[in-house]
């Protein structure tokens, strides 16, 4: 594999994507830098979905490219992309209800064998995500949606991920557990992972992204410092008004 340590960790360069006839992205163009969290912002049936399936290996574009430190992710399974570094917490969580906190957690780890090591990780779990060490012989579908959004990102770290692509990880949840999961978001990014997330909570989502992008029926219409799109009147007025987008 090829390592490009000077240019940018996740490239995706002139996507092309279809359902059937149907065309989702026109010449998609993304880019996150190493250790820089990437925020894309969009309102419904704009494509922010297929994109993050696109980087995941669900979805083949029919043209374009996606590379993670300088290869080409096109043609690899889910499970050979998560080796690879990308790690994912999915809209809605997708947790496995009827099975404990503790094994929820530890099916992020299905790619590794350093079971010492992954014992060591669990621990740094709990550290981290405090109130699930309470939990951790709980149903995980018997938690509250804040502590099942904690639950999906502890599984997604527990892969050791170079970076994470998050699907509208606040979505659903109570105004303290977002503030929360938002915070968590920064403290996983300090610490030297990625983040590539889709956000229906805009305004809070550029206060913690480094860059940010727009995306309108498959088309990217506005890209730049996520300070500066928040100062934007075109994104305020869309994004910043009563509404979130979606």
């Amino acid at each position: 594999m090829t390592n490009s340590s000077s240019g940018p960790l996740l490239a995706l360069s002139d996507v092309n994507t279809f359902y059937g006839q149907a065309q989702v992205h026109f010449d998609l163009s993304i880019t996150v830098a190493r250790g820089h969290i990437v925020c894309l912002l969009g309102g419904n049936a704009s494509g922010k979905s297929t994109t993050m399936k696109i980087i995941l290996g669900l979805v083949k574009p029919r043209s374009g490219d996606v590379t993670f430190d300088g290869a080409s992710l096109i043609g690899l399974s889910t499970p050979q992309i998560v080796r690879r570094g990308i790690a994912s917490v999915p809209e809605a969580r997708r947790l496995f209800a009827d099975m404990t906190v503790r094994e929820n957690i530890l099916m992020g780890a299905f790619v590794r064998n350093d079971r010492d090591a992954v014992a060591q990780d669990l621990d740094k779990m709990l550290t981290l995500f405090p109130k699930l060490g309470q939990r951790l012989s709980q149903r995980a579908g018997s938690l509250s949606g804040g502590e099942q959004q904690m639950v999906a990102m502890a599984r997604a770290l527990m892969s050791r991920p170079r970076m994470i692509v998050m699907d509208e990880p606040t979505m659903g949840l109570s105004p303290l557990y977002v503030d929360r999961v938002l915070e968590l978001i920064r403290t996983i990014n300090q610490e030297g992972v990625s983040v590539f997330m889709v956000e229906q909570n805009a305004s809070l989502a550029l206060e913690i992204a480094h860059e940010a992008y727009v995306l309108q029926t498959g088309k990217i219409v506005l890209s730049g410092p996520a300070r500066a799109l928040k100062d934007d009147p075109r994104v305020r007025d869309a994004y910043l008004g009563g509404a979130e987008a979606a």
